[in-house]
């Protein structure tokens, strides 16, 4: 989670900032076990478009929720 907030504030769009997003909301899926439907499939439209915004809010919903099988909450 650390890793995708800190990406997203660095504000860069950037093909390895946007790879580097992708590959770790793909991981956290993987890892809680959600699903795409919590992470990528919300993201995705504000990544392809890089919505400052919209990433911003993201992010800050991704610090305040907890994610079960993360290790972090």
């Amino acid at each position: 989670m650390a890793k995708i907030v800190e990406i997203v504030a660095r504000n860069q769009s950037d093909r390895r900032s946007v790879l580097q997003l992708g590959y770790n909301l793909g991981r956290l899926s993987e890892l809680t076990g959600r699903g795409r439907e919590p992470f990528w499939d919300r993201w995705k439209d504000a990544v392809a478009e890089w919505d400052e915004q919209k990433l911003a809010v993201l992010a800050q919903e991704l610090q305040t929720n907890s994610y079960e099988g993360t290790g972090q909450d």
